[in-house]
């Protein structure tokens, strides 16, 4: 739910701050059975601005987030809520209210079972999602926000079956839910601007939900004494990043012509692993994949070179009408599709290192598809801790090696006192510039968008 306001009103913050603390109290005071319960109530306040470090030096984000989260314990399981009230003040003043778990457990002998909106994290890679996507995330500020803020519930049934230290994981959602994508006006929207001859428009996903829906992930977890963890994953689900349908309208008389671009997703059967193995006390080998088998990809009858050309040339738009082939299926297909991950894991004088590389493959490819056959990129991930573990320096990184464009942040965390602490740090975005008809996402698309930032946070 999101309420805008023109004004900071004081009266309709302190509205929503009762809202945010009144709704989970009263679900909670209404739960049924007898049992008298220990309340367990615990959150966060944090304040973070990002500034452009180039360019305008304009905010890129500035917001106030309140957190709680409430839990209660139940004859034979648990009830917890989780809500955040988020005021942002950057270019415009609103404020949203975001339901990000509400679920019950149920716990029993060899089984535990979860219902609700929850959260649901697989996987080991640290750049990217890989199995890991049956969570949601939100990606409308990209990442001016934490890793923990990123993600939000899904709504499923959860039964995990226990066979001593291994398990079995069924996971049931009746209803989909894809990533929250940028605006097609904002700064992080991840499709790069061109200056077609026709006015573009950006068309979210607008699906009625139905019992096509319905998405099944299954999981067995095997957790070996000989220092080797694997998972093996099962799945009928909908990759939650988009690919975009093309609708051309060169000719639709007596409306003007125009281009729109449709967010698309594809229901697919999937497979997957995640795999650790301590070779060494300070030596950790991490691998993971998922196959999908039938993700959608955006393909164009014409060349990108025509399509190129037609921007600036009238010679050559002609010549784009006289060849492209009006469709009726968005320029979408379906091919096998593979991210495959591995890496290492590591201690350095005193210093956590993570290494990984990816790399997506397309099969059955062809050349008319805009992304390529092979995609691959690597991560960096070190963390460092000083002064009594009081102070943390952690730096994440993201290389692209065909398009040679990257993200680096770094950033310090202080701890200032028990449940307080401050942070400052930056995000850089750079590398070489790439066609706007490039077919897989690039960080020089935000080189203006680098930005320094503080966080301050306090936990109670």
């Amino acid at each position: 739910m999101i309420i805008k306001i023109q004004k900071k009103t004081i009266t309709a913050f302190i509205s929503l701050l009762f809202l945010i603390f009144s709704a989970p109290v009263t679900i909670i005071l209404f739960l049924p059975g007898p049992a008298i319960a220990q309340l367990n109530v615990n959150g966060m306040y944090q304040n973070y601005n990002a500034v452009q470090s180039s360019a305008d030096n304009e905010f890129v984000a500035a917001r106030n987030r309140l957190r709680m989260q409430m839990n209660r314990a139940l004859d034979s399981g648990r009830f917890h809520t989780e809500l955040d009230l988020i005021h942002r003040y950057g270019n415009e003043s609103y404020l949203e209210l975001q339901l990000r778990e509400v679920y019950f457990d149920w716990f029993f002998d060899n089984y535990d079972l979860r219902l609700g909106k929850q959260k649901i994290i697989w996987g080991r890679a640290d750049g990217g999602f890989l199995t890991d996507i049956l969570s949601p995330v939100d990606l409308r500020e990209f990442l001016t926000q934490e890793p923990e803020d990123l993600r939000f519930g899904i709504t499923a049934l959860n039964l995990t079956r226990y066979f001593g230290a291994n398990s079995l994981q069924f996971i049931l959602a009746p209803v989909f839910q894809p990533d929250l994508i940028p605006p097609s006006d904002s700064r992080w929207f991840p499709i790069e601007p061109f200056a077609a001859p026709f006015p573009v428009k950006y068309l979210k996903h607008d699906e009625i939900p139905s019992a096509a829906d319905v998405q099944l992930a299954i999981r067995y977890g095997l957790r070996s004494p000989s220092r080797f963890d694997l998972d093996l994953m099962l799945l009928h689900w909908s990759h939650p990043l988009p690919a975009y349908a093309l609708t051309v309208n060169f000719f639709n008389f007596p409306n003007p012509p125009g281009i729109e671009l449709t967010e698309s997703y594809q229901r697919s059967l999937m497979a997957g692993f995640s795999a650790s193995a301590d070779l060494h006390p300070r030596l950790t080998l991490n691998a993971e994949a998922l196959f999908v088998k039938d993700k959608l990809v955006t393909f164009l009858p014409v060349s990108v070179s025509l399509l190129e050309n037609a921007l600036n040339d009238a010679g050559a738009f002609i010549q784009l009408l006289r060849e492209f082939e009006i469709r009726d299926d968005g320029y979408l297909k379906t091919r096998p599709w593979l991210n495959a991950m591995a890496g290492i894991q590591t201690e350095w004088l005193g210093t956590s290192i993570s290494v990984q590389g990816y790399l997506e493959t397309i099969f059955n490819y062809d050349d008319s598809i805009l992304s390529q056959k092979y995609f691959p990129y690597l991560s960096f991930l070190a963390v460092r801790s000083f002064l009594r573990d009081r102070l943390q320096i952690l730096t994440v990184n993201r290389y692209h090696i065909y398009a040679e464009d990257f993200w680096f942040q770094l950033q310090g965390i202080y701890e200032l006192s028990d449940g307080l602490e401050l942070a400052l740090g930056t995000n850089l975005f750079g590398g070489e510039p790439v066609s706007p008809f490039y077919g897989h996402f690039s960080f020089n698309r935000f080189k203006e968008n680098s930005f320094l930032f503080s966080r301050i946070a306090f936990y109670f």
